[in-house]
């Protein structure tokens, strides 16, 4: 495990794993106008970062896989998230766990579809253009935005199955 941990300072050039990929800045006061960089895995994997800070990882049937909130780490556990975060000292580093009482994971649900809606709404209304891009494949931005309407119409079971320790 990395001592030391950075922000990626330009995700259209780090994110090679997302094969199709864009940044949209969004319009004040949506979301704090921040820049929202999303992308396909091969897998079909959707991947949709708001800045550095948060971020959310779906598998290809628009359930949540992991995440990063305020600097801590999500897991799916298929029933709830685990909550990650690293505490160090001078001779380790120690990962803490925390599993998600019901009332945390409804609110972290809450807080996702907020973002994830926002991001819908101004991409439907086509209120924001799609900036530096590498893409693949024709269909790109029909492809995330029928995504974000499956994550959005996903009710209590928005979970993918457990993600496993490495």
């Amino acid at each position: 495990m990395a001592r030391h941990e950075h922000d990626k300072e330009d995700l259209i050039a780090d994110a090679t794993v997302l094969v199709d990929r864009a940044e949209y800045r969004l319009p004040r006061g949506i979301l704090d106008g921040c820049l929202v960089t999303v992308g396909f895995r091969d897998s079909d994997q959707l991947s949709v970062y708001f800045e550095q800070d948060p971020f959310y990882q779906y598998d290809a049937d628009g359930r949540l896989r992991r995440g990063l909130e305020d600097g801590y780490l999500y897991r799916s556990q298929t029933q709830t998230l685990a909550r990650m975060h690293r505490e160090r000292d001078r001779n380790q580093t120690m990962l803490i766990r925390h599993d998600l009482t019901t009332d945390e994971l409804a609110a972290f649900r809450q807080r996702m579809r907020t973002r994830i809606t926002g991001l819908a709404d101004v991409l439907a209304s086509a209120s924001v253009t799609r900036g530096r891009h590498v893409l693949v494949s024709d269909d790109f931005e029909e492809r995330l935005q029928q995504r974000l309407v499956t994550i959005m119409e996903l009710g209590e079971d928005f979970l993918s199955a457990q993600i496993n320790q490495r």
